[in-house]
């Protein structure tokens, strides 16, 4: 599947979209959010409830009253209540967000031979995409490093590594851009379900080689410090000042560290994909240049 392939309109069925996401009993996670009031909603339940015509003609009304509505990429846990990384029960999934250029990274996908074709690639607005690949047999770090060794070779989104990761729900408008705009998506060969082994081997690193950072950035004191800081941190959660709690910890690591935008942004991964929801790339990268540039927290003051 290649840029050419998402010149139509798309499928805009939420149902089928469902059913090819999720596999029955399994259990599926809705979260809803107006970016105008913050207020938001999150349910949790088997895709059988998911379907039905009550959840969907409430998901219609929440998105008629402007909330953008979402689903989880992986299946959670039958019983599990909340959306974290130890409540994932099946990977589903590997997934990438083309955030900027997304045609670009479709030809970059297509001219590589070892990755497989996607499965779907859903259109979040314009020149924006999804990417999914439909998998079995993946461990919850096993596809997570793989995700971010893709996002980094493609160019794509490197904060959606997390197996908690949202994806928009085909069929509702995204209203966070204006004008608000129809989540399609292009189908390909969704009867394939890939494996570990139709993808390259991520990358491990050892003990004996020096830890990169990103986009070949080194690891410092500072940065290891950070990193040792972060781990006591309690993520943001959206309706409990979680932005707030977000520009706070970017100042502290930004300036109280005394890092580089990007080593900052770098840092801040881990921290991120525990926060509900992670906030995307280019959300997280404008909290950080806030940071810098509006924070009062003295530079280099943790050092």
């Amino acid at each position: 599947m290649g840029a050419a392939d998402l010149t139509t309109a798309g499928d805009t069925d939420p149902v089928r979209f469902l059913q090819t996401c999720c596999q029955p009993p399994g259990w599926i996670a809705l979260f809803l959010k107006n970016y105008q009031n913050g207020e938001v909603a999150q349910r949790i339940g088997p895709l059988s409830w998911a379907i039905s015509d009550n959840v969907q003609t409430w998901l219609h009304e929440m998105s008629g009253r402007r909330f953008n509505v979402y689903c989880g990429v992986n299946e959670i846990a039958q019983g599990q209540r909340v959306r974290t990384r130890d409540a994932i029960g099946a990977i589903r999934h590997v997934f990438l967000d083309a955030d900027s250029d997304g045609a670009a990274v479709l030809a970059r996908i297509a001219e590589r031979r070892d990755l497989p074709p996607p499965s779907y690639v859903l259109t979040s607005s314009r020149n924006r995409f999804h990417i999914f690949w439909r998998v079995n047999g993946f461990e919850v770090t096993q596809v997570e490093r793989l995700q971010r060794q893709l996002a980094r070779e493609l160019g794509t989104d490197s904060a959606a590594i997390p197996v908690s990761q949202l994806t928009r729900l085909v069929g509702f408008h995204n209203h966070k851009r204006q004008p608000p705009s129809l989540v399609t998506i292009a189908y390909g060969d969704v009867d394939r379900v890939l494996t570990p082994l139709d993808f390259p081997a991520p990358a491990e690193t050892t003990a004996a080689e020096p830890v990169s950072v990103g986009s070949g950035l080194r690891q410092t004191a500072g940065t290891e410090r950070a990193r040792r800081y972060l781990e006591r941190v309690p993520p943001a959660i959206t309706g409990q000042h979680g932005d707030v709690q977000t520009f706070r910890v970017c100042c502290r690591i930004v300036r109280g560290f005394a890092l580089e935008d990007e080593e900052a942004f770098e840092v801040l991964q881990s921290w991120n994909a525990r926060c509900q929801p992670p906030w995307s790339g280019t959300e997280l990268r404008e909290k950080v240049r806030a940071a810098r540039k509006y924070g009062r927290e003295p530079i280099g003051g943790l050092l």
